[in-house]
């Protein structure tokens, strides 16, 4: 099969204008000018693409599919209580209903031109709903509620779904990770353990860290608001004790969590000290603007993430606080949030060098298939990759392209997303 388009966008190449690529097995064979590409393989079924640019499927650093019939908590909510109404709603979930969710996220990701993911399963069905779409993931097994009370049949629980997820790897390209939550619904010797199997079964890890203010006061002095709604619930020694005098990056360092396996979701809170630990560690953030904006969580300090050089990218989070799941909205609002932090005085040529189109579209291509691990085989129109593309419209043919995606780009015009080659989505 030939798909050719006005534009072809490799990312790791200059577009091409009337391009084509040559898709043999689900795999990319050859890119390159339209006429060049037909002339050499005749006979080849070609499915062009009018006024549109084709381009490799988006990479979401940070979602929860499970979550995606929680869209009716998505409105202005302050978090503390935001985290009571979902784990309200948890409750009255049984494993078809997270299934069933899942396998509407996936699709609902499909129209969002997103092909790859970091997703965080708390019940484990999260791996079904990928491994039946075959779409590429990073599938983290998330660790949430732990304290010493339960800790024990936790662990048991946590061990076989790890050795049960081993079964599904080989699934088309998934890979498996660990997700104890965050600093505040686990317990001291909760994180260790989620440490511990880490290492020993290889894991990467992912945890909410610094999502909100009051997690930083919960950790550092054991108060605040969300030290209030926990307490009623776990029994956290970082309450009990009066906090750590430390912030939750560096107490999570402190048990060994803070690696290059890491990725950090949200990060809003993270001060110049915390960023430089885990840059100098290797770790990476997923920045979500719309899930912290509904929430009122605050904005992520990405001025500083650029001046350290930590690496970073965009991730949707779930439907529970982000209405749109849009990554090219995503990386406007990081765009806005940079302006804001650079101030006024800073001249316009400085945001478009630390963020241009071309990075940003970068960050949700490329780039984040490296932060997975997936960049040998997705996130650019390169031979032997994974033939996973989105097609946008585009009439405007004298722009540059990076800059149209940018300024203009959302899943509305997304009009087919393509997998291993077959198309998925048809709008």
């Amino acid at each position: 099969m030939i798909y050719a388009a006005d534009i072809i966008l490799p990312i790791s190449n200059p577009p091409i204008a009337n391009g084509a690529v040559l898709v043999t097995d689900g795999r990319i064979n050859a890119v390159g000018v339209k006429d060049e590409l037909l002339a050499a393989n005749p006979g080849e079924e070609v499915t062009e693409f009018a006024d549109a640019i084709l381009m490799p499927g988006l990479v979401n650093l940070h979602g929860h599919l499970e979550c995606s019939s929680f869209d009716f908590l998505a409105k202005p909510t302050p978090f503390s209580e935001w985290v009571g109404t979902i784990i309200q709603a948890g409750l009255k979930m049984q494993r078809d209903d997270w299934l069933s969710a899942s396998r509407a996220g996936v699709k609902k990701y499909f129209v969002s031109g997103i092909t790859c993911t970091a997703d965080i399963t708390r019940s484990g069905v999260g791996l079904q709903a990928v491994a039946e779409a075959g779409m590429p993931a990073l599938v983290y097994l998330e660790a949430v509620g732990i304290d010493d009370r339960n800790l024990t049949d936790a662990v048991v629980d946590l061990l076989e779904r790890v050795k049960s997820a081993q079964s599904i790897l080989g699934v088309g390209d998934i890979k498996v990770g660990l997700s104890p939550h965050s600093v505040y619904s686990l317990s001291k010797s909760a994180l260790k353990v989620c440490n511990d199997i880490s290492l020993e079964y290889g894991l990467p890890l992912s945890i909410h860290l610094t999502e909100t203010q009051a997690e930083v006061e919960l950790i550092c002095s054991g108060t605040g608001s969300l030290a209030s709604t926990i307490g009623k619930k776990m029994r956290l020694e970082v309450i009990k004790q009066g906090g750590t005098g430390k912030t939750p990056a560096y107490y999570l360092n402190d048990l060994g969590l803070v690696r290059d396996s890491l990725i950090a979701a949200h990060g809003v809170w993270l001060s110049d000290r915390d960023i430089a630990l885990l840059q100098e560690k290797g770790s990476a953030v997923a920045v979500c603007p719309t899930s912290n904006e509904l929430l009122g969580s605050g904005e992520a300090p990405i001025k500083q993430f650029i001046e350290h050089g930590l690496e970073f990218g965009l991730g949707t989070d779930s439907p529970a606080s982000n209405p749109d799941m849009d990554l090219f909205v995503e990386a406007r609002k990081a765009r806005a949030i940079l302006e804001k932090q650079l101030g006024q005085a800073k001249p316009q040529s400085e945001v478009s060098a630390a963020l241009s189109p071309k990075r940003l579209i970068e960050m949700m291509t490329l780039g984040a298939a490296r932060i997975l691990g997936f960049a040998d085989d997705l996130g650019s129109i390169d031979p032997g990759k994974r033939a996973d593309f989105i097609i946008l419209n585009h009439q405007d043919t004298a722009s540059d392209p990076y800059d149209y995606l940018i300024e203009t780009a959302s899943k509305s015009l997304i009009s087919q997303t393509i997998l291993s080659g077959n198309i998925v989505y048809n709008r």
